[in-house]
């Protein structure tokens, strides 16, 4: 399921922020950004998303800004690259013009002091981190409730279209029974009949509903169940020679892709 949630933190002079963001996938597969000095925690925030989150693609970044940030000078550095910007100067002939504007913008003459990973600064971490995925859960689970709405309308759909489908077949039988002699009659049933992948499909949608509602449903499970009910459409679209039969076979099917792809959403 997807899902965005943030949280953020200050300790001091510095600033924490942590968004976590779910995507559909078909498995658990963490990403963790964090800034370089920082990365013995990104086993511990993968530990908590495997502990709230069963299935999809979640991707945790973590950002640090301090408020009044240390920046370091590297004079070594600096008076290297006037010596030999001087020696260039003098080969080439060229005025010595150097100005502090165009030395500071020399890589590495300047650098932002990185923010040390403190005992306080891991704990502070720790907590956004519970929060945030804290957050997530909600938000995925708001939306768990929304796809199971949706797969419930679209079990009605099937519902309601095998009912058709069983009612129209006995018109059908009756219309064959009155113009097919006994021979005929009984040669056409046994070609046609799908009461059988009917029944199949009634119980297939009771375990679909079971599954549904219960708190431990597996989108593994629903997709195997609406496997099966496509089986059996498949099996009905095969021996029906009805327009009618064939309408409600389409519209069983585009329900049951439908469904497949709800499930990939479920845990």
């Amino acid at each position: 399921m997807t899902g965005f949630a943030r949280a953020s933190c200050q300790v001091k002079d510095t600033h924490f922020n942590l968004e976590a963001r779910s995507l559909n996938h078909r498995y658990l597969d963490c990403l963790v950004h964090s800034p370089d000095g920082f990365g013995e925690l990104e086993d511990f925030i993968k530990a908590q998303v495997r502990a709230r989150i069963k299935r999809g693609r979640i991707t945790v970044v973590l950002s640090i800004a301090n408020l009044h940030p240390k920046v370091k000078v590297d004079y070594a550095l600096g008076e290297n690259y006037v010596r030999k910007l001087k020696e260039l100067g003098h080969k080439l002939k060229l005025e010595d013009n150097l100005s502090l504007s165009q030395i500071i913008n020399l890589e590495g003459i300047l650098k932002l002091e990185k923010t040390p990973l403190t005992p306080e600064f891991i704990q502070a971490i720790k907590t956004l981190v519970e929060r945030t995925l804290e957050k997530l859960a909600a938000i995925r689970q708001k939306e768990g409730r929304a796809v199971s709405a949706d797969i419930l309308r679209r079990l009605g759909v099937i519902r309601k279209e095998a009912e058709k489908i069983r009612q129209g077949v006995k018109v059908i039988n009756a219309q064959k029974k009155n113009i097919l002699s006994h021979e005929e009659y009984s040669v056409f049933l046994k070609s046609t009949d799908i009461a059988e992948e009917l029944t199949r499909i009634s119980y297939h949608l009771k375990n679909f509903l079971t599954t549904v509602k219960k708190s431990t449903s597996s989108g593994k499970e629903l997709d195997f169940i609406a496997q099966e009910v496509q089986r059996e459409a498949n099996t009905i679209s095969a021996k029906a020679q009805n327009a009618a039969v064939s309408a409600s076979i389409v519209k069983i099917k585009s329900a049951i892709e439908q469904i497949r792809e709800q499930a990939q959403n479920v845990e």
